[in-house]
């Protein structure tokens, strides 16, 4: 649960803020996957299944491995009667997910630009972010390092 409650408290809040504060799309990032959406860009983000594992013999210290899943989809936008590429705007939103687990979190990123889709109109760009919360200095000061 403290990998979760982390999600759900800290970091999904602070990247739903910062990417749609930071991006000139107005992007809306969502906690799950809409069966149909008119809304572009979307940014579903979700959190992995989460593995613990104790780190000493009196079960003090565990390192909790943990992962989060987030799609970029876009189609192509007309902004100030200037087309743009449904590509750029992915891209665009990416760099500034990307952006924001670098400075904040420094955990491990994987980038799958120009990912599958299955409607050919719609782009999509897929980020993982991997890494491991430590509890060895307390339930109140966490760290989170790359995986």
């Amino acid at each position: 649960m403290i990998v979760e409650n982390l999600f759900e408290t800290i970091i999904y809040p602070q990247i739903k803020e910062y990417v749609e504060q930071n991006s000139i799309y107005n992007p809306t990032v969502t906690k799950t996957m809409p069966q149909e959406s008119k809304v572009f860009p979307i940014v579903p983000t979700k959190l992995l299944p989460v593995t613990n594992q104790y780190n000493n013999l009196s079960y003090g210290e565990e390192t909790y491995t943990f992962g989060i899943e987030i799609d970029v989809y876009a189609e192509d936008k007309t902004i100030n009667n200037k087309k743009v590429s449904k590509r750029t705007i992915c891209n665009e939103i990416t760099d500034i997910i990307v952006n924001y687990f670098k400075v904040n979190y420094r955990v491990t990123i994987k980038v799958e630009l120009d990912a599958p889709n299955v409607d050919s109109n719609i782009h999509r760009n897929n980020i993982k972010i991997t890494g491991k919360l430590d509890t060895k200095y307390g339930l109140d000061k966490l760290v989170i390092y790359p995986k």
